[in-house]
């Protein structure tokens, strides 16, 4: 009940909060065209005429008489409180603000917590009976003045309250069963004599005995086993990946030499340490040409006069200048030769002289040299393993060679021949 309260309370704002100014106007407009117009559209001119003092054209008023609900609440603040908070909110607190209502004057407040108080089961006050066992639990239960007007207050009259006695008419048909039913119940009974004969029992002896010769034979198979040791074969090797030489693994790593040059060289290539010392030439004009100095002391070689334009280059030399060009007639300064001591070439920019020797070779970690490779030889000791001729088993540096010899006794050959029946040899 206490639930269902705020969910009526709840579908009714949200219905009133959802409207909007449009949707009213035309929900007023449609009622209108519902409204009588006359007496004769109204079920009950006369009772309408009383109510409202005798008029029987539309009525604009609300008749007296309706108690509370003759003056509706329209107090907007429920619309401003449901859209503050929430409509759960709004059932709580009408239930909290009912449960110590006392009803006065206000008839429509005391018809809405009556109907609240009453949903929420607040009116049904518990019998002495009920009063006791409620008692026992901690539950209390105080009066209900806020129920006026409802069902709950009422209670007491329609004669629910601790009525159900021993004396009730309802118990008439059960109170006396037990002491009508003897006369309800008829038993015959009859009377017979039995005679039990007590059991006769006798005791028989049987004695059963027969004459038995016990008669033993024995068959056993005679089982010679033969072991013959002899000098297992012998193999030496090198499990890690040495060459075996006499009792021990030789192990021979090669790797190259550090090769180095005396102070002045580099090594080239061909695995040769070279040195170039370097010292400038010497210019000079050949044959056919005339030294020409330029302003800053520059030497160059004025050549012959050309008459189809100066070449790129002449004896040798390079082009630097043109000192004189009309026509196809031409002048040019070229760069000069250049001469080296003895034991230097002149390479385009200075005079050279290399000087080539023999590298160092020298072998790290104790290793030797041979050739251009160094060779560097560690030995571990052999492992020796044993190994047998088939059909011969190892046995540490040894073969062992089994031989098994068998045969048959039979001591039930006379029991074999009286019963007609041989035993036979089993096979092995």
């Amino acid at each position: 009940m206490r639930r269902l309260l705020p969910l009526l309370f709840m579908i009714a704002v949200h219905f009133a909060y959802a409207q909007s100014a449009s949707d009213l106007a035309n929900g007023t407009s449609f009622a209108k065209t519902l409204a009588p117009t006359s007496p004769s559209q109204i079920v009950n001119p006369s009772g309408v005429s009383s109510a409202w003092a005798g008029q029987t054209s539309t009525p604009s008023t609300v008749p007296a008489g309706l108690a509370g609900f003759s003056n509706p609440n329209t107090d907007s603040t429920l619309l401003s409180t449901a859209r503050s908070g929430s409509l759960a909110a709004m059932g709580n607190q009408t239930m909290i603000d009912c449960a110590s209502y006392v009803p006065g004057s206000d008839e429509y407040k005391n018809q809405d917590c009556a109907a609240v108080n009453f949903l929420n089961n607040q009116c049904m006050q518990a019998t002495t009976g009920e009063q006791s066992v409620l008692g026992k639990t901690g539950t209390a239960h105080g009066t209900s003045a806020n129920c006026a007007g409802t069902y709950g207050a009422g209670q007491s009259q329609f004669g629910y309250g601790n009525q159900v006695t021993p004396t009730d008419p309802m118990f008439t048909g059960t109170l006396n069963l037990g002491n009508t039913a003897g006369n309800v119940l008829s038993q015959t009974c009859s009377t017979s004599t039995v005679v039990t004969t007590p059991a006769q029992y006798a005791n028989n002896t049987c004695i059963v005995s027969t004459d038995e010769e016990d008669n033993a034979c024995s068959q056993y198979l005679n089982t010679t086993v033969t072991n013959t040791i002899s000098q297992a074969l012998s193999t030496q090797n090198c499990p890690d990946g040495g060459t075996l030489q006499g009792n021990v693994c030789v192990h021979t790593i090669t790797y190259n030499p550090t090769i180095s040059c005396p102070d002045g060289y580099i090594q080239n290539n061909v695995n040769q340490c070279v040195q170039y010392n370097q010292l400038q030439g010497t210019p000079y004009c050949p044959s056919g040409t005339t030294a020409n100095y330029t302003n800053t002391g520059t030497m160059l070689c004025l050549a012959p006069q050309f008459s189809n334009g100066c070449p790129a280059s002449y004896a040798g030399m390079p082009l630097e200048a043109i000192v004189f060009s009309l026509g196809g007639t031409c002048l040019g300064d070229y760069l000069p030769l250049q001469s080296c001591p003895n034991g230097y070439s002149w390479n385009g920019s200075a005079c050279t002289q290399t000087n080539v020797v023999g590298t160092t070779m020298t072998c790290p970690s104790g290793g030797s040299l041979q050739g251009a490779t160094c060779v560097s030889s560690s030995t571990t000791s052999s492992t020796t393993t044993y190994s047998c001729p088939s059909g011969q088993t190892l046995n540490g540096t040894g073969c062992i060679q089994k031989t098994v010899a068998t045969s048959w006794t039979d001591t039930c050959v006379t029991y074999e021949k009286s019963a007609g029946v041989s035993l036979g040899v089993p096979q092995q």
